[in-house]
């Protein structure tokens, strides 16, 4: 009965091939694909020629829909092969850019004939090139997270590489003064990557984010790289102790299976516990810093006013908006934004008009700013020092000695 039915069904595909070859030619490729989910076929092409000689129909010089594109399949897959050179991966996929016109015969088509649960055009041609890249290269596919994607391009017959993402972690101590944090964007492209700038987004490598970048740069062979910062520090900052923990994103690296060493002196920095990791974690990331500042005061400072410092731990530190400010902080309204602890002060006078003191705070509080209470972005750090000690102080330096990222 099962046998009885499968013949009944290679009989309507015989007599809908019948209509459709009279309207057009068709390639194997194509004639199959309008047929292979009915027939539970595995190749299109063979169905196609099964269906073909079946009907004693001459085989098509050009293919209404495809132009003979699947006749160059071969060419596209040695295309795929050179581009992947140099690249590591194991999984892969391929996407197609095709000329609107061949997409829209074969829409008009399906339509047409009402061919409904057909694979379209640019799905077949995609399907094929994988199955031959596989064995060729022996690589498998993976549509959803392949370490690279092929991209060919039939308008401009080129073929583009992307590969996936890779994510690290590491940590950086700097015991050198001089050194930002941050590069200078590339003004052409304001940090995205362009022919200026290498597709780096940065103009030079001094600075943290440079040095980083270039070992990564090497290593990876990877086009960009995006940081994720824990915290931050100034040009003149030491960062001491463990030192600063950093995320970075790799983006389209050739190399995939990297040794990373324990520690890697790039001069004025030490990046050390490098690993790869599956993903940068979403959202702000909560920790605390260990930071020794050095103040200094417009006005004579005495030893009692210096006690006013410790109203500071255990208090919300608050990033207030200034619009809000009057109205909101000595209101006791809960629409403050932004608020830390120091859990942790102590201070040592060195003139005066000079003290240092030496803080454990939670992350996110702009520490300058903690001090001489200045308005930054629309917004202002409540309490601070100045406020607290009644005269303009300022922040002539700081070292970060420590991080704690919180479990």
């Amino acid at each position: 009965m099962q046998k009885y039915g499968m013949l009944e069904e290679y009989d309507k595909i015989i007599l809908q091939s019948k209509f459709i070859l009279k309207e057009c030619d068709l390639c194997d490729n194509c004639l199959g694909r309008f047929f292979i989910n009915s027939a539970h076929l595995s190749s299109g092409k063979r169905l196609g020629n099964k269906i073909r000689n079946s009907i004693n129909s001459r085989a098509a010089t050009k293919c209404y829909v495809c132009k003979n594109l699947f006749s160059n399949a071969d060419l596209y897959v040695r295309m795929m092969q050179n581009a992947s050179i140099g690249y590591e991966f194991s999984t892969f996929t391929v996407g197609a850019i095709l000329k609107q016109s061949i997409i829209e015969r074969d829409d008009r088509l399906r339509s047409k004939f009402h061919l409904r649960g057909v694979d379209g055009i640019k799905t077949a041609v995609t399907r094929e090139l994988g199955k031959k890249f596989v064995k060729k290269t022996k690589k498998r596919i993976d549509h959803l997270s392949p370490d690279i994607t092929f991209t060919i391009n039939f308008r401009t017959e080129q073929c583009n590489v992307k590969t996936k993402p890779t994510f690290l972690y590491g940590r950086y101590i700097k015991d050198k003064r001089g050194l930002p944090q941050k590069g200078e964007s590339c003004k052409d492209c304001k940090g995205k990557g362009c022919i200026f700038c290498n597709n780096h987004g940065i103009v030079s490598f001094d600075s943290v984010e440079g040095k980083i970048s270039q070992l990564l740069y090497e290593k990876f062979e990877t086009k960009q790289v995006k940081f994720t910062w824990i915290g931050g520090e100034d040009k003149t900052s030491l960062v001491m102790g463990d030192g600063r923990p950093f995320f970075a994103k790799l983006l389209s690296p050739k190399k995939r299976n990297v040794r990373l060493v324990k520690k890697s002196n790039l001069g004025e920095i030490m990046v050390h516990a490098l690993r790869t990791i599956d993903v940068i974690p979403n959202g702000s990331i909560r920790f605390k810093s260990k930071i020794k500042m050095w103040v200094s005061t417009k006005d004579n400072i005495s030893s009692k006013k210096l006690k006013k410092l410790k109203q500071l731990v255990a208090v919300p530190i608050e990033t207030v908006p200034i619009v809000r400010e009057a109205q909101d902080y000595f209101t006791g309204s809960t629409k403050k934004q932004h608020k830390r602890e120091i859990h942790k002060l102590k201070y040592k006078k060195i003139s005066l008009q000079s003290f240092t003191v030496e803080i454990e705070v939670d992350g996110g509080i702009t520490i300058k700013r903690l001090v001489d209470g200045i308005p930054f972005l629309g917004f202002r750090i409540i309490p601070n020092i100045t406020s607290l000690l009644g005269t303009q102080c300022s922040c002539e330096k700081f070292d970060v000695n420590q991080i704690y990222l919180s479990k």
